[in-house]
């Protein structure tokens, strides 16, 4: 991106960071897991297709990725929303929150 904008990796960061409020590649991490929980969420997508599917070449990547954001891995948050959706249990949005499926 940096190269694409014409400015070296600590200019475009710092210009980033002034203008969306956090660095690229948290603004990146933040976008692909809401696009991972939303699959997970609505779909009946295997790990390995959502992975590729936001930007992981690795579903190893992608699990320890989402684990590290949510609290939970991805079939641990799959499993939680579906008894969420029955009125069963909570899900975590992120560290330390919980919420559920209308939030």
């Amino acid at each position: 991106m940096a190269a694409q904008a014409g400015l070296s990796r600590s200019a475009f960061a710092s210009t980033f960071r002034e203008l969306v409020g956090e660095a690229p590649m948290r603004h990146l991490t933040a976008r692909r897991m809401q696009e991972a929980e939303r699959l997970l969420s609505d779909t009946g997508l295997s790990h390995s297709r959502i992975s590729e599917r936001v930007g992981y070449e690795s579903t190893v990547g992608f699990h320890l990725a989402f684990r590290k954001w949510y609290g939970v891995t991805p079939g641990d948050y799959r499993r939680r929303w579906s008894q969420t959706l029955r009125g069963t249990a909570p899900i975590r949005k992120e560290a330390g929150q919980l919420s559920g499926p209308n939030d």
